[in-house]
């Protein structure tokens, strides 16, 4: 019987990450996915790594540190995913929000992230696309997108070559922990025995816990895109109405109504993503053209140029969400051998460097100093 320091369930990009920092850390690894690399949240997701939707806080410097493990992970392993510091600009039609979007800048820019309010003479050169009657604009320069497939098929492509086992395909059945390991059952391959194991199966993660009486609240949250044409749409940055901040930070479950806000944003093949939409309906990853409808629309507001362009796609994923909009990072048994990293909502690509990070902190024994807000038992019962 094959037998591995760790164990990462998921493969997309914080299961990427996760193994990464575990190899790094010399850790003998088996990677499991149930489909294919990438196959599910992330092969939905627009890719961005944001702090300019977030408030100072836990949040905010997780952030600030996992960008200096993309930047270091892009310096080892080179950009081929499209990653891309392209900057955000943060847009109001509202005069009566412009004071604060400017608290908003200035808080940022206390804080040490570059971030500036546009004088309406820079608005034009900066962001070209934007509507000419908006009431405000904020500049974040250093905002990043990635090609969140193309991301993790470096990974795997890097770790394959170091040696880390890769297994696609097969479902895992059972996790029987004990105080000395974990043994994983699966489906079709061989059984595994293990130090630990790492589920990084975003909304699926509730799943593989319930046969071991652990009831982790993961919510699944619908997020749709419509895919625009490619045209010569000017779109330099990623353009997002400032509504888009108190959208990330409303967590109601009972309210099943989609909530939508304006992100306009290029991609590097051409094409411009349309989005947001944020929406609890359980595991349904079914587009619903009235949500794109509805998005498409906000989007037109703030950039006309897309109007007489044709959505020639929509898609759907499953955010995974917390109660307190906090991500999971840690063990979740008795023994410490199962540990979960989820909970991200719409911000994993962005923290997927410090939760690699985390987790192979913790399971060298060296931990983290942000850890204890991302405690899985604060919300077990």
């Amino acid at each position: 019987m094959a037998s591995y320091d760790a164990v990462v369930i998921g493969t997309g990009i914080i299961g990427s990450f996760t193994a990464l920092h575990l190899a790094d850390a010399g850790l003998k690894l088996l990677v499991v996915d149930r489909h294919g690399l990438a196959s599910g949240t992330s092969r939905a997701s627009d890719g961005n790594l944001l702090i300019s939707d977030k408030s100072p806080g836990v949040l905010f410097d997780l952030t600030v540190e996992s960008f200096r493990h993309w930047d270091a992970m892009i310096a080892a392993l080179g950009n081929h995913c499209e990653y891309d510091k392209k900057g955000a600009t943060l847009a109001t039609m509202d005069p009566g929000r412009r004071a604060k979007l400017l608290a908003h800048v200035e808080e940022h820019a206390r804080h040490g992230v570059r971030a500036e309010l546009l004088a309406p003479a820079d608005v034009r050169r900066i962001e070209p696309a934007l509507h000419p009657e908006v009431a405000a604009v904020g500049w974040w320069p250093d905002e990043r997108q990635v090609q969140p497939m193309l991301a993790c098929y470096q990974v795997a492509r890097h770790l394959q070559a170091r040696g880390v086992s890769y297994r696609f395909d097969d479902e895992l059945l059972a996790i029987e922990p004990s105080p000395q390991g974990v043994m994983l059952r699966f489906g079709s391959a061989p059984d595994v025995a293990c130090g630990r194991v790492v589920l990084c199966a975003g909304v699926w993660t509730p799943s593989l816990l319930k046969p071991l009486g652990i009831d982790l609240p993961i919510l699944p949250r619908k997020g749709q895109i419509a895919v625009i044409e490619r045209s010569d749409l000017p779109v330099r940055t990623k353009i997002a109405d400032f509504a888009y901040n108190d959208l990330v930070e409303e967590i109601d479950p009972s309210d099943t109504r989609a909530q939508t806000a304006t992100i306009v944003e290029r991609t590097k093949s051409g094409t411009i993503l349309c989005g947001s939409s944020r929406q609890f309906v359980g595991l349904d990853t079914g587009v619903d053209a009235a949500v794109l409808s509805r998005i498409v629309r906000d989007c037109l507001r703030f950039v006309p140029g897309l109007a007489g362009l044709r959505v020639i796609r929509g898609y759907a994923g499953l955010r995974p969400c917390t109660p307190d909009g906090l991500p999971v990072i840690g063990p979740v048994d008795a023994h410490e051998r199962i540990y979960v990293a989820t909970g991200h909502e719409g911000t994993g690509h962005g923290l997927a460097g410090v939760t690699g990070a985390m987790v192979a902190a913790m399971l060298t024994g060296k931990g983290h100093a942000l850890a204890k807000a991302c405690d899985p038992k604060r919300l077990l019962q």
